[in-house]
């Protein structure tokens, strides 16, 4: 398990770096609505392996080639690629088994409370932001699914939402653990999304695979490689060098709320006022998070994952 130790004020750095890989993963939504049908399936498979190259060029790039042996030495960058992997795909399915606004609120907002419970890192001020902000979340997941059909859930569908929170907490553990091996960001994003790609790779093509030939599709596939993948995660990881897991998951939860806000600007969707008052908790617990891991920095010395 991570531990914090007092650091200097400047500290706040690493919060809001994951925020920003937040925000760029509440991008997603708005782009497949925007952008060309796609097999979900496909589109996950496309945007893992899109994102792993990227990542490795800009390892060898960087000067980090030689370091990409060393991170697939190691648990972490395993269990991560077993994470992302696991996610995309559970996630996807609770959407259809479950329904959006079921799906979201499960296995967003079960994920900062698996990785408090998994880390054990709970306190009394992490309780309070978190429960503020899942609070917040099923407000504005259940004021956003008002005047829209709303597909009843299966107990499939809940399981596999489960799955997607337990999987994302897999991979935010894992980060905090690359930090504590000294791991450097690139080349251990470049080998954990190499490990989730080969993983999915055979999805590639599931279903229709006809959309493989549209370069409407691709660009699609290059956005959300690039933008929530590559620069939001490049981000986020580099947040978890001073955050812990458990907070991390917990300031993840700025990602439907920016998805909420871009649904509205973009995509004409009207927030009901109970939508609105669950992004204000999800930001008030936001604030809270934030203010009590001010002067706080990441120790290394714990391992979370072997």
């Amino acid at each position: 398990m991570a531990e914090l130790t007092p650091g200097p004020a400047h500290s706040l750095g690493p919060a809001g770096l994951v925020l920003g890989g937040a925000a760029l993963f509440g991008t997603v939504g708005t782009a497949e609505v925007l952008g060309p049908t796609v097999p979900a399936a496909g589109l996950a498979a496309g945007r893992l392996l899109v994102a792993a190259l990227l990542l490795l060029g800009l390892a060898v790039v960087g000067g980090h080639g030689a370091a990409l042996p060393r991170c697939l030495r190691v648990g972490p960058t395993w269990w991560a690629g077993l994470g992302q992997a696991c996610f995309n795909l559970c996630f996807l399915a609770a959407m259809l088994q479950a329904g959006v606004a079921v799906g979201t609120l499960v296995a967003i907002g079960a994920t900062p409370i698996l990785t408090g419970l998994l880390t054990r890192q709970v306190t009394r001020r992490w309780l309070v932001a978190t429960g503020v902000a899942v609070a917040g979340l099923v407000l504005l997941v259940g004021g956003q699914a008002v005047g829209h059909s709303v597909l009843h859930p299966s107990a499939l569908g809940i399981g596999l939402a489960l799955g997607a929170s337990a999987s994302y907490a897999t991979y935010i553990i894992a980060g905090n653990a690359a930090v504590a091996r000294g791991l450097p960001t690139t080349p251990y994003l470049a080998a954990a999304f190499g490990v989730s790609s080969v993983l999915t790779l055979p999805l590639l093509g599931f279903g229709d695979a006809g959309w493989m030939a549209q370069p409407s599709a691709w660009l699609l596939v290059g956005y959300l490689a690039v933008v929530p993948t590559v620069v939001a995660y490049s981000l986020f990881n580099r947040g978890l060098r001073g955050v812990r897991s458990a907070t991390a998951s917990t300031l993840g939860l700025l990602e439907p709320v920016v998805a909420a806000l871009l649904a509205m600007l973009v995509l004409g969707e009207r927030l009901s006022a109970v939508a609105v008052v669950g992004a204000l908790l999800i930001l008030a617990g936001l604030v809270l998070i934030v203010r009590s891991s001010a002067g706080m920095t990441e120790s290394p010395g714990v391992r979370a994952i072997p």
